[in-house]
């Protein structure tokens, strides 16, 4: 192992003049089922990503408070990737629409001068045909307007109904949905344009259902968690949540069920506002794909590109409001990320503007009125990527971590496209540990499309680190709050758990 290290050293420092992205990196793991190199016992099951980074992914128990410390209550980094997980499953929703053999039946145009032999004939072009691949993700939209259309008309049911959280804070409490009362895939989908639209239609289609809650909910990330599968990056219902959604709009919760076998009538109600929910849904295609060709939800630098995406947005937002600020035209994907995130929790994104419009350095209003939604006046929130310019894949991403300022230039003239001397600033240890982790990565993401068992390797020193301050942080905390329990700060700054007054509600299924 010394000898394979010692080589490796060599080579990192050699290749530290050669484009990050023409790199050899290594590429010869063992696997779980063979054992570990060496007889190393410390070697772990792979997981990727670490489940850790979605350990603070709850919703905020005050939608009014949106900083503290300087930092962004909400969303956290765990949101963030939980919102990169969810976009990978929407992809395979697409993926699977398109491969779909579905059959449509045309019908018959009938003329009262046509002779037998035109009539038969007529007759037969009413037949099933099969829809053309181009058009099969289009009718899967439409079916999921519809069905989100239903299940949004009887959404004061299922917030009645619902077995929810009830966050606390202080006299305050937010009602959101838990895992068994998920809507399925495809009308979570709609859900999730409908709330990224860009004007005002989300939050007055809310403020006019009969439930004062409906405006209050965020979208449902603890419970999308707890339904996602990480290694395969599948959506799975719980058998709960599929009798609701069947009981309220008697569809399966399946939408490809419900493409084999259609019922002969269903009644389709409208939206009390005109929105073009079909519309909302095809122009977050292109950030799926983006955030799909990027797969930074598999990448070493995960935590690393959402933090500094997490400064920058906030630092965006802050400074977005000066006088000699410049239109920006295109927003990086991070950046972009991070916004899409905030805005799904529609009541927490108005109060945080509205506490920016008032006074960027003042705290936001603590009225828990819905206020008035602030736009921003940038067009170009759902046809964004990476800047042009900027490389944002795993190489570039996992050399920020170790360098915050470094850039590449994909479409320069004038090679090299980055700052030689800043990659060659790094130590060999430092080029070592980003090699290593970019060619593990990839390996394991080979064998995950390829069928084969993951491959392995030891905790890195970074890891073992890592694990090391969350443990001593554990120890200083201590226990963390339990049901209707809630953390407040002392004015001596120490930390004390508190027993909440008011005990969380829960409802029988009466529908």
């Amino acid at each position: 192992m010394s000898m394979i290290k010692h080589v490796r050293g060599r080579l990192s420092g050699y290749q530290a003049n050669i484009d990050p992205h023409e790199w050899r990196l290594p590429s010869s793991y063992s696997t779980s089922g063979s054992g570990s190199r060496g007889g190393d016992s410390t070697t772990t099951t792979t997981v990727i990503p670490n489940p850790k980074i979605f350990r603070n992914v709850f919703i905020p128990s005050d939608p009014s408070l949106g900083m503290m410390e300087g930092n962004l209550v909400y969303p956290d980094v765990g949101h963030a990737a939980l919102h990169l997980a969810l976009l990978e499953c929407f992809r395979k929703l697409r993926m699977t629409a398109s491969k779909l053999d579905v059959e449509v039946e045309q019908l018959a145009a009938y003329s009262e001068k046509a002779d037998e032999a035109e009539e038969e004939e007529e007759v037969n072009s009413a037949s099933p045909t099969r829809l053309p691949e181009s058009e099969r993700w289009d009718l899967l939209i439409r079916l999921a307007v519809t069905r989100f259309t239903v299940w949004w008309m009887n959404i004061d049911r299922v917030l009645y109904h619902a077995t929810a959280f009830v966050h606390h804070a202080g006299d305050k409490s937010v009602v959101q949905l838990t895992k068994d009362y998920l809507p399925p895939l495809d009308v979570l989908l709609v859900w999730y344009a409908f709330m990224l639209d860009d004007n005002e239609v989300y939050t007055t289609t809310c403020s006019i259902r009969p439930s004062s809650k409906v405006g209050g909910i965020c979208f449902p990330w603890p419970a999308i968690r707890d339904a996602l599968d990480l290694n395969t990056m599948t959506f799975t219902l719980p058998r709960a949540a599929e009798n609701l959604f069947s009981t309220l709009t008697s569809q399966s919760a399946d939408i490809l069920t419900y493409l084999e076998s259609p019922p002969a009538y269903v009644e389709c109600p409208e939206l009390p506002v005109k929105i073009d929910l079909f519309d909302n849904v095809r122009r977050q295609e292109k950030f799926m794909d983006v955030a799909h060709d990027l797969l930074w939800i598999r990448s070493p630098a995960l935590r690393g590109s959402l933090e500094r995406a997490s400064a920058e947005y906030l630092e965006f937002q802050l400074s977005e409001n000066a006088e000699d600020t410049p239109p920006i035209a295109e927003i990086p994907f991070g950046l972009d990320l991070i916004w899409k995130t905030h805005r799904l929790y529609p009541i927490q994104y108005q109060f945080f503007r509205k506490g920016i419009l008032l006074s960027p350095s003042s705290t936001l209003s603590t009225d828990v009125k819905t206020p008035p939604s602030p736009q921003i006046s940038v067009d170009s929130l759902d046809e964004t990527a990476c800047p042009a310019s900027e490389c944002c894949c795993w190489a570039c991403e996992r050399l920020r971590d170790e360098i915050p300022s470094f850039s590449y230039d994909k479409f320069t003239s004038t090679p090299p496209a980055y700052d030689v001397s800043l990659v060659a600033s790094l130590s060999s240890e430092q080029l070592r540990s980003v090699q290593d982790d970019l060619g593990f990565y990839k390996a394991v993401e080979r064998a995950r499309r390829h069928g084969l068992p993951l491959p392995t390797r030891p905790p890195t020193a970074a890891e073992k680190a890592a694990e090391k301050t969350a443990t001593k942080k554990r120890a200083e905390i201590g226990r963390l709050p339990g049901l209707n329990e809630y953390v407040v700060t002392l004015p001596n700054g120490k930390k004390k758990i508190k027993k909440a007054k008011r005990l969380s509600a829960t409802y029988g299924l009466m529908v």
